[in-house]
């Protein structure tokens, strides 16, 4: 857990990293919360809910917007849109960096498993990159874009794809960081075939591997899978270290509001937690005028 004096006045704190009691406590105190963990905007609905109330009742401030796209200004976007009167009627794209990566690197030169040990290297992935292959990682940040267009959606609600079987999903690794993740790359090779067919496949149509997630507004359906887009998807130029969200809604009718760039990396991850830091600067100072 990180504290830090915001500034703000002799009593106020601004938390950056916490527990999630710590996080709710925070917010009944009317003390500023920065979150780019998932943990709390993607847990449980009742937990999730708990804490919105306790932020209305107490008129405090809560920022995430690196819970999702790390530096992009997705749910920024997202808030502004809503707030403005706009109506989204679907969300779509990628917000995993590590698959962005993978499936813009993997060719017949370079297997499925080189190019997942080459995001490791770049520090694009998670700790256990078992988080991002079986799609956990993503569907927590659905979950959270879900609940911020007002969907009473969970973990399990999303229909998400995992590339791994469950031998590798459920396999207890020893050793280190290091040592767990070179084991992982090891038995990930049994997959190198098969993704090179699913790969060659879409080739052979003209089209792309993405790992492609949706948000249905009308019918609150979710879903996060691997799939193959062709030239006219917004995701099939999408770039080896960058998160896209297009935005569908009643006032982008013709062309979606589309929010992309790079989001994979620390420093990026970084640039959105101090971002979420200056807003709660800006929400102080104006708030004193």
């Amino acid at each position: 857990e990180v504290m830090e004096r915001n500034g703000m006045n002799h009593h106020s704190k601004t938390q950056i990293g916490f527990s999630l009691n710590t996080l709710s406590m925070s917010i009944s105190q009317t003390s500023p919360v920065i979150s780019p963990g998932r943990r709390a905007g993607a847990g449980p609905l009742s937990r999730y809910d708990a804490i919105r109330e306790a932020q209305r009742a107490n008129s405090a401030e809560w920022q995430y917007e690196s819970s999702v796209g790390a530096a992009l200004p997705i749910l920024t976007t997202l808030r502004d849109l809503l707030q403005t009167g706009d109506e989204v009627q679907r969300l779509r794209g990628c917000v995993s960096g590590t698959m962005a990566y993978v499936f813009r690197t993997m060719d017949e030169n370079t297997p499925f498993s080189e190019a997942v040990r080459q995001a490791m290297e770049k520090d694009f992935t998670e700790n256990d990159v078992r988080e991002d292959l079986s799609g956990y990682d993503a569907t927590r940040k659905i979950v959270v874009l879900a609940r911020e267009l007002g969907l009473n959606v969970s973990m399990e609600d999303v229909e998400v794809e995992s590339l791994l079987p469950d031998d590798i999903r459920n396999k207890e690794y020893e050793g280190d960081t290091e040592a767990m993740r070179a084991a992982v790359i090891e038995d990930l090779k049994a997959l190198d075939g098969p993704m090179l067919e699913r790969w060659r496949e879409a080739r052979r149509d003209d089209r792309e591997l993405r790992y492609k997630f949706v948000i249905d507004v009308a019918t609150g359906k979710c879903s996060c899978k691997l799939s193959a887009v062709d030239s006219k998807d917004t995701l099939y130029r999408l770039r080896n270290n960058e998160n896209l969200v297009a935005f569908e809604t009643t006032r982008y009718t013709t062309s979606p509001l589309i929010v992309k760039g790079a989001a994979a990396g620390p420093e990026l991850a970084a640039a959105g937690i101090f971002a979420d830091l200056l807003r709660l600067g800006r929400a102080f100072s104006t708030s004193q005028t």
